[in-house]
């Protein structure tokens, strides 16, 4: 199956980036946020169990979101669905304000990585991810951190290098939730000890 178009990609991006906005009720009302993307994983997972199970609900699967599917989503769990579960597992196991940052590194950061790794990326690795993508997950990861959330310098600092280097480095299961849980759990750990 051929790679994704560069007008694909970015409408598949586009709708990533947009994920970001849990952040808001996450953010405002912690409970009732974390209640509704306990609500987006189950519906996920839903349509993610129907599409296996029925020919029929596949089809229409296929014909709606196609385009936007990498070829191993076909088969296995969608970004979609994992970016889901990304934000309810940020929303569950951090604080809010860690949360946030977590969710954003995986909507914001994961999606700079694409674009700029697909435009500019010339340094790959052999995963195919390249470390100008990294370095634009980096920036915005640490933008969220500072400048977003107003976290601490060192723990900012510390949450983007472990969601881009997360994103970087191939490793167990999808980036979005590699992404969202190792920056979300190096960030907690920074900025506990920067309130020491």
């Amino acid at each position: 199956m051929a790679p994704l178009t560069l007008g694909h990609e970015l409408a598949r991006k586009g709708i990533h980036a947009a994920t970001g906005l849990v952040t808001v009720p996450l953010l405002a009302w912690p409970r009732r946020a974390r209640a509704a993307l306990a609500a987006a994983v189950a519906v996920a997972l839903t349509i993610e169990l129907a599409r296996r199970r029925s020919p029929r609900i596949a089809a229409r699967f296929e014909r709606v979101f196609g385009p936007l599917l990498r070829a191993r989503e076909r088969t296995a769990l969608t970004g979609a669905t994992t970016l889901a579960l990304a934000d309810w597992a940020a929303a569950v196991l951090f604080p809010p304000r860690i949360a946030a940052a977590a969710q954003l590194y995986a909507a914001w950061g994961d999606a700079a990585a694409a674009l700029v790794g697909r435009r500019f990326g010339r340094s790959r690795l052999g995963s195919g991810k390249s470390l100008e993508g990294a370095a634009a997950a980096f920036a915005v990861d640490w933008i969220v951190g500072r400048v977003l959330l107003r976290l601490p310098p060192p723990a900012a600092l510390a949450g983007a290098l472990a969601a881009s280097l997360a994103e970087l480095l191939p490793g167990p299961g999808d980036d979005n939730l590699r992404v969202a849980l190792a920056g979300g759990a190096v960030l907690a750990l920074a900025e506990r000890r920067a309130r020491r």
